[in-house]
């Protein structure tokens, strides 16, 4: 996704500003900011903005990989490194030379991982899996993370000196609530992706009654969630515009007819630690971090809500 033309708001002009300063200065970048803000296409953008921007962007997710297998990932291992190691691989760090290397939620390494990284941070220098051979990289880091990293470092779960090597600078992204200027430009941008993929598809126009109720609502997706709404009104209509009564009940408020103001209230918490769990695949604690919430608060309204 281009930001030209899409960041409308006074937030989002303010912080490209400083994202293009950032850019020119080959140093760790950490951003932040909540689920579906579009961090990994700030990274990018942040790629494509530097001296770096005709080498490659390599992408990993430091929460996809067991303990055991990230350090592969990361690094490469050699042939007969571990059971199942049948040829040599090159790591995604050592594919980023010369280019950037963006770590995905990084606030969920393992512990052990978090050492080994550290050294390959700070001295751009690491060993392959099964190796002792010391591999030295040019490579542009560009973190990214939605969980509260200071809580983490009190907790004794993250490190603090990676920490500290990883933020030369951090870019706060905002929440699609705080930027609800940007979501007309958002729609437009969503339905031309949608046009490029899908050239025979009836042209459809949302009313300005319909954005303005979209503009109203509380995105706790963010612009992923609004990207997935975007698509599905304008896929399963065969009407010219795209109506109010299409919304989602729980965008167009149709579920909180007839409710008391204290039922409401309920019925919204409910819905976001549900959506939060399911986002989470299960997980209690990322959900909790997800929302901002401690453990201990997510579970007392899980169990009040889903008994």
């Amino acid at each position: 996704m281009e930001y030209t033309g899409i960041a409308q708001s006074k937030v989002m002009q303010k912080l490209l500003a400083k994202v293009a300063k950032i850019a020119k200065v080959p140093r760790p970048i950490l951003i932040r900011g909540e689920r579906g803000t579009g961090k990994e296409l700030m990274a990018n953008y942040l790629h494509r903005a530097s001296s770096r921007a005709d080498e490659k962007f390599v992408t990993i997710n430091c929460a996809a990989f067991t303990e055991k297998l990230i350090a592969s990932e990361m690094f490469g291992h050699e042939k007969g490194a571990f059971t199942g190691a049948n040829e040599q691989r090159i790591g995604r760090m050592e594919q980023a030379n010369k280019g950037s290397l963006f770590m995905d939620e990084v606030g969920i390494m393992p512990m052990n991982f978090q050492e080994q990284i550290l050294r390959a941070v700070e001295y751009q220098t690491f060993e392959r899996v099964g190796s002792s051979k010391p591999i030295k990289v040019d490579v542009r880091l560009i973190s990214a993370t939605n969980a509260n990293l200071e809580e983490l470092m009190e907790e004794k779960l993250f490190r603090r000196d990676l920490y500290d090597r990883l933020t030369f600078a951090e870019i706060e992204l905002p929440s699609l609530r705080q930027r609800k200027d940007d979501i007309p430009a958002l729609i437009v941008h969503f339905v031309k992706l949608l046009h490029e993929e899908m050239p025979s598809l009836q042209e459809r126009k949302f009313r300005s009654s319909t954005v303005e109720v979209l503009m109203d609502y509380y995105w706790p997706g963010n612009i992923r969630e609004l990207k997935n709404i975007v698509e599905r009104l304008y896929l399963f209509g065969d009407t010219p515009y795209i109506e109010e009564q299409e919304l989602p009940a729980i965008i167009s408020g149709a579920d909180y007819i007839g409710l008391s103001f204290d039922d409401r209230v309920e019925n919204f918490k409910r819905k976001l630690i549900l959506k939060a769990y399911e986002d989470c695949g299960g997980n209690q604690s990322e959900a909790a971090r997800q929302l901002q919430m401690t453990y201990s608060q997510f579970r007392h309204f899980y169990q009040k809500y889903c008994p």
